[in-house]
């Protein structure tokens, strides 16, 4: 119901704002048309279109603690399309942000969750499929659903320079502790945000009773790690620009009816000579998955020198399962993936979180931009991973270690002007004698990853 009620005020607000702007006084001359006009003159209509194909395969171990060989885990290709709609604001007041997207499995001959078309289940909790999927198992390789769906379907709202408003199905812009799943399109929330921003302060409120990942056709509602239905999920932000190379992000997350919350604290410095610096602290605290309050530090750092860009990074996570097994942190409100997601900062994109229990990780990567040597648009670069320290007691200690190389280019001239195309590989090892998921609970064997994409965007209007 609230569903239905948040979309039907989005649609509403929108489509009755000339009528309610007039109610409002003599708005029959030249300022209410010229109000009226700008929420299509000031709009714009884009979109993408997105090729991703990928391979990876993964190895295993049998009962006497030996790697097995790789076996294809994922095998697919997948076509996307985006178009979005997004206003101008009627009366300098209210606006509708419209996005809906399609994606289709070229090819697809491996494991179903690949993340880039719907998987045909109901939801990440249940997982049942669907009769839509018409597929006879959870993890059947034709269990994937071609098709579409509305990724953003909200009203927009602002008062001044100080506030700020969505409802609708939106993904928060406001300072906040709850973030969305990616493909090429991203996951939504039910329910609404405000804004305010006040000088140098930027504060949020965030509000949903239901969350899509987008490989999920449905909206589902929010559940506990007991699998009981959690409530509301909430969200109170807020930035402070200290000076214009210092800032501090501070944000809460709960929900209603769950046990679950979560926090972050950030600080962003850019130095004079244009290092980046951020110290970053993320809390999850559940008693349904940890014995007490689980924590991920972390250090980002990342500057640029001529024609080479580089990153280095690190994190320590605390996390004490209440199982036998050794805990991960997953910085969203919700304990299964897909459920809903957090506003994190850490992307290292070599296959394993590094993030169980008692691990320390650390993050290296240089990229080259070779626009010097002719060759604008083309770039390429190396990245590397190393983790230790989280141990079971039937197992070796988890220790992980990756390296990736990735190619891009974006096109300059000709019918692909403005496309980019990118190749990532990538080979991950995990040294412990423990198989797939067993003793450490986000943790698979030795595995290798090929993908590769090309984006061509398009602009209508």
């Amino acid at each position: 119901m609230f569903k239905k009620t948040t979309l039907a005020l989005a649609v509403a607000a929108a489509s009755f704002a000339l009528p309610m702007t007039a109610i409002a006084g003599d708005n029959t001359g030249p300022e209410f048309a010229s109000s009226v006009n700008a929420f299509f003159e000031d709009s714009t209509v884009s979109g993408a279109i997105g090729v991703w194909m990928r391979n990876r395969t993964r190895g295993g171990v049998d009962e006497n603690g030996n790697d097995k060989a790789e076996t294809p885990n994922l095998d697919h290709g997948s076509l996307y399309l985006t178009v979005n709609f997004n206003s101008g604001y009627i009366a300098d007041t209210v606006g509708l942000d419209l996005n809906v997207f399609t994606t289709f499995d070229m090819w697809q001959n491996a494991s179903p969750d690949h993340e880039m078309n719907f998987w045909g289940v109901d939801n990440p909790y249940d997982m049942n499929p669907t009769s839509e999927s018409g597929c006879s198992g959870t993890w059947d390789s034709d269990c994937n659903e071609n098709g579409g769906q509305i990724q953003t379907a909200a009203a927009k709202f602002k008062f001044g320079e100080m506030v700020t408003a969505k409802a609708g199905w939106f993904q928060p812009s406001v300072p906040s502790a709850m973030g969305v799943n990616w493909s090429f399109a991203a996951g939504t929330y039910t329910g609404g945000e405000v804004g305010l921003n006040v000088g140098d302060f930027k504060f949020g409120v965030v509000v949903a009773d239901e969350y899509r990942a987008p490989w999920f056709k449905d909206s589902y509602g929010f559940r506990d790690g007991e699998n009981n239905d959690a409530g509301t999920a909430y969200s109170i932000g807020g930035i402070y620009s200290i000076t214009d190379t210092l800032s501090l992000d501070i944000a809460y997350a709960g929900l209603s009816d769950g046990p679950r919350q979560n926090f972050h604290a950030k600080v962003k410095y850019t130095t004079a000579g244009g290092i980046y610096i951020s110290p970053q602290l993320y809390v999850v605290d559940d008693e349904d998955q940890y014995d007490s309050t689980a924590y991920q530090l972390a250090l980002l750092t990342a500057m640029s020198k001529g024609q080479y860009s580089f990153r280095a990074e690190a994190t320590y996570t605390a996390a004490e399962s209440n199982e036998n097994d050794v805990g991960n942190l997953a910085y969203r409100l919700t304990e299964v993936y897909g459920s809903s997601g957090g506003a994190y900062d850490i992307w290292w994109n070599n296959r394993s979180d590094f993030n169980h229990d008692g691990q320390m990780a650390f993050f290296g990567s240089v990229e080259r931009d070779f626009s010097d040597m002719g060759a604008t648009g083309f770039s390429a670069g190396v990245n590397g991973v190393y983790a230790f320290g989280a141990k079971d007691d039937s197992y070796d200690e988890l220790v992980e270690y990756s390296y990736s190389v990735f190619l891009n280019y974006a096109f300059q001239t000709g019918t692909l002007k403005g496309a980019n195309m990118g190749m990532y590989y990538t080979d991950y090892t995990n040294d412990s004698n423990a198989d797939n998921w067993t003793g450490y609970t986000n943790a698979f064997q030795d595995e290798t990853d090929l993908k590769v994409t090309l984006v061509v965007p398009f602009t209508i209007k």
